[in-house]
């Protein structure tokens, strides 16, 4: 056996973690030269800072929760979440609001994974309900 047959499936180990580590778990970086408005205005404020931290550490903690599916409908979620987000521009009352609506749904779903079978057949609900709301005009 050689060094390199050996360090192949440790490599490709690797490679899977660190694709399968949650979006959720970066936060975001104020110290980039050019950032969107929505994300400067986060990071110049410590409240909205200290909300989108928390809520970062809650998607990771869910995530790892959740099976292959449900997990994609959650990074859909969120990605839906970011863009209603992104729409406040400036706007802090917005986006603490934002984030409001964000915990409460994070709320529902530990309340879906905090039960068994039936809790798995509401997460996929939840998950739709919540992209339906935010889609609303």
């Amino acid at each position: 056996m050689t060094i390199r047959s050996l360090l192949a499936p440790l490599a490709g180990l690797i490679l899977l973690a660190a694709a399968s580590e949650p979006a959720a778990a970066a936060s975001l970086d104020c110290r980039a030269s050019r950032l969107p408005l929505v994300e400067a205005t986060i990071c110049a404020d410590a409240q909205l800072a200290r909300f989108d931290d928390q809520l970062g550490r809650r998607l990771s903690r869910a995530s790892r929760q959740l099976a292959f599916g449900p997990y994609v409908g959650l990074r859909v979620w969120q990605s839906d979440w970011r863009q209603q987000r992104s729409e406040c521009g400036a706007d802090r009352a917005c986006l603490a609001g934002a984030y409001d609506e964000a915990n409460r749904f994070l709320d529902r779903l530990q309340r879906c994974l905090g039960t068994s079978l039936r809790g798995r057949r509401c997460l996929p609900l939840s998950v739709e309900g919540e992209r339906s709301a935010v889609r609303r005009p």
